[in-house]
């Protein structure tokens, strides 16, 4: 709750700055442009206002998402931030008519400027303003992931240019050429709608949950289907709620898993999507028990002589592991590891579990193993299943195969480690 705390706070500290800012630009364009009768700064302000407007809704906005879910709203406040964006959408459009309008108005009745020496510096001071304000609020905006305050550095960005055309406007005033400004009017017009229709579009995709990058699932798919214990990842579904993203989805597990393994996998799942995808702020997770059609068994063996090779009871002594890829009930393949930690006096145990899941096996066999590495494998989610004879690897591997082989459900079960 700190770093959501500490993202919002970045965006209402931005969106007041902004307010500040917008407030003395405006103000300023709107009583020069008054007092030189300048169409272009007139429409400036009149945009300002917008804009002063349109920051207010952010920060409303944001102010909002900072509440906690409750009864009404369990899943949080986030989209009144969407909404603002939406206000803020319709009022950029509405300026960019107003502004249109105003600009036919002045071709068809060209009017020159009565002092374009305080219209020039005005339109010049305020470009690196708007520069600086621009950089600064899609920098928070990124970082907080608004959409709102993205936005409203786009629009910034389009009064740049427009105060670029305010200077062209000026200028061709002063030279005899009033309609010039009626023309700018236009053009500025133009740049303030698509703004609008823009981020309008935007808010409309969020509020029918549409997939704005269809990157994000795959890269879901790919950290879970890393996360030990899931077989994959299906149906997954994310959904945009402000500037943090809501999400399903459903992994197949081992239907041998116990439901606290199981709860226990989800949980990873949820930990380690969060920690890579930050703007994931909750993920529902559905668990489908899948029936095992792949396994990699772990055997300790005495020689190395594939499927021939003895098994030997002694867990923590066994010169070689075998393992063996069985899929649909058919050995696939098989390779063999020597034993690491022969000659260990202590940590021995520990160390074969590590090779076991290293090699990412799904099954031990063995006549006994200790209550350490026992506790280990199994939350790792190795099963593993007790030999009581003496047998070859591949009769070993037959008798799992039959199904006539017992899960050891507890470390005493294996007589000694």
């Amino acid at each position: 709750m700190g770093d959501l705390e500490k993202l919002f706070g970045m965006g209402e500290k931005a969106a007041k700055i902004g307010i500040l800012a917008v407030s003395i630009i405006g103000s300023i364009k709107g009583v020069v442009g008054l007092y030189v009768g300048s169409l272009s700064l007139l429409a400036q302000s009149i945009d300002s206002v917008t804009d002063l407007f349109s920051m207010i809704a952010v920060y409303i906005g944001i102010r909002l998402s900072r509440k906690p879910p409750s009864k009404r709203f369990p899943y949080g406040y986030y989209r009144f931030e969407t909404l603002a964006s939406l206000i803020i959408a319709v009022l950029i459009f509405l300026t960019g008519s107003e502004i249109l309008r105003e600009s036919i108005l002045r071709l068809l009745n060209p009017q020159p400027i009565t002092a374009p020496l305080y219209a020039l510096i005005v339109a010049a001071s305020s470009t690196p303003i708007l520069y600086v304000l621009s950089k600064h609020t899609k920098k928070v905006g990124e970082e907080i992931n608004s959409k709102a305050l993205i936005g409203q550095a786009a629009d910034f960005r389009a009064d740049i240019y427009s105060s670029s055309l305010v200077l062209v406007g000026v200028f061709s005033s002063v030279f005899g050429y009033p309609f010039v400004e009626g023309i700018v009017g236009s053009v500025i017009s133009v740049f303030v709608l698509k703004v609008g229709a823009t981020l309008a579009w935007q808010g409309l995709l969020v509020l029918m949950d549409a997939v704005e990058n269809p990157e994000t699932i795959i890269e879901i798919k790919k950290i879970v289907e890393e996360v030990r214990g899931v077989r994959e990842a299906s149906r997954i579904r994310i959904r945009r709620s402000g500037p943090f993203c809501m999400g399903e989805l459903t992994i197949g597990v081992d239907q041998r898993l116990s439901v606290e393994q199981a709860h226990r996998v989800s949980e990873d799942v949820e930990r380690r999507v969060k920690e890579e995808i930050p703007v994931v702020e909750s993920l529902i997770i559905h668990i489908e028990p899948q029936a095992e059609k792949r396994l990699r068994l772990a055997i300790p063996i005495l020689d190395d002589k594939g499927l021939s090779s003895p098994v030997t009871p002694h867990f923590g002594e066994a010169p070689y592991f075998l393992f063996i890829d069985v899929e649909n009930g058919i050995v696939e393949r098989w390779f063999t590891r020597r034993n690491k930690a022969l000659g260990l006096e202590k940590r021995r145990g520990v160390t074969l579990s590590e090779l076991i899941i290293e090699e990412e096996a799904t099954t031990l066999l063995t006549a006994e193993i200790g209550e350490g590495p026992f506790h280990i494998l199994r939350d790792s989610f190795v099963e593993i299943y007790e030999l009581l004879e003496k047998v070859t690897a591949a009769d070993a591997v037959n008798t799992f195969i039959e199904g006539k082989m017992k899960r050891m459900e507890d470390a005493s079960e294996g007589k000694r480690g």
